[in-house]
């Protein structure tokens, strides 16, 4: 086959004519928004007459216009499953970009550059704002549009009577309703095209905000928490029980020093021992317990 017959892909934009197709792509960004907040007519502009045929209608005429029907149908039915995958979307990414949020908040106090938290909460607030307006997108994408399709009028007349069957005149009717059909289709696109562009701004933004949120607060330690213990506590370990009876001992010690007075030095030094002993206790249980 030749290959002047074999369409090729869109060639890639040159650089030397970025600056002319920069401006057109802000213009299709505000299209776009602009759409997705104003009011539309519930169907399409009506089209003008079909001129008169000057050649026979056959079969092969009604089956390439019931082709053209359906592939409208087809196609409406594409953009609206296209529209309902992006809500799915929107499902995962509310609830994260509300707790990164409620995070920062929670966190503002903590120490780090001022600047930076402030930028992150902007950053999440146009995310959220984006986010805002792909979800009223996809909404009208999916809402209930006027479609047309052949019915009671294409089998009965205005005096309700059966009409004889023409295949022109069955021929016109798809035709006109593959028209209409599509000119709303169209309209649709924008819409799906709106939600698809905002969402994906919108994981933009959240994640320009999460990359330097996780970058602040990632050193932070923990704030510290305070306990307070209310009545009585019973505090027993074995270094407890033998300063108890240390305590014991050298009450008993002490009150027999000083039933035989005069004490010796013996007993002095002995007594001065079992103090030293004690202190040393001490002071490896507040050790422990600093630590």
């Amino acid at each position: 086959m030749s290959p002047r017959f074999i369409a090729e892909p869109p060639r890639s934009i040159k650089p030397g004519s970025l600056a002319k197709h920069l401006p057109q792509m802000f213009l299709r960004v505000r299209l776009i928004v602009w759409q997705i907040l104003v009011p539309f007519h519930s169907r399409p502009e009506e089209i003008d007459p079909f001129p008169e045929s000057t050649a026979e209608v056959t079969d092969s005429h009604v089956e390439q216009c019931q082709w053209m029907f359906d592939q409208a149908e087809k196609r409406r039915l594409h953009l609206e499953q296209k529209a309902q995958s992006t809500f799915g979307l929107m499902l995962f990414l509310v609830p994260l970009l509300a707790s990164l949020f409620v995070f920062i908040i929670s966190r503002a106090s903590a120490t780090g550059p001022m600047r930076l938290k402030v930028a992150i909460i902007a950053l999440l607030i146009v995310s959220a704002g984006l986010l805002l307006l792909g979800f009223i997108s996809a909404v009208r994408a999916v809402s209930v549009k006027a479609f047309e399709t052949l019915f009671l009028d294409s089998v009965i007349d205005k005096a309700g009577q059966f009409r004889e069957y023409k295949k022109e005149f069955r021929a016109r009717g798809l035709l006109y309703c593959a028209a209409m059909n599509e000119a709303m289709n169209d309209h649709l696109a924008q819409f799906v095209k709106g939600a698809h562009f905002l969402t994906a701004a919108a994981v933009s933004a959240l994640v320009l905000a999460a990359v330097p949120t996780s970058l602040v607060f990632s050193n932070l330690s923990a704030s510290p928490t305070e306990t307070k213990i209310v009545g009585p506590v019973d505090v027993s370990s074995p270094e407890l029980i033998a300063i108890r009876n240390d305590v014991v001992n050298l009450k008993g010690d002490i009150g027999k020093l000083l039933a035989n007075s005069p004490a010796t030095i013996d007993d002095l030094t002995r007594l001065e021992g079992k103090f030293t002993k004690l202190e040393a206790k001490l002071n490896k249980i507040q050790k422990a317990v600093r630590s």
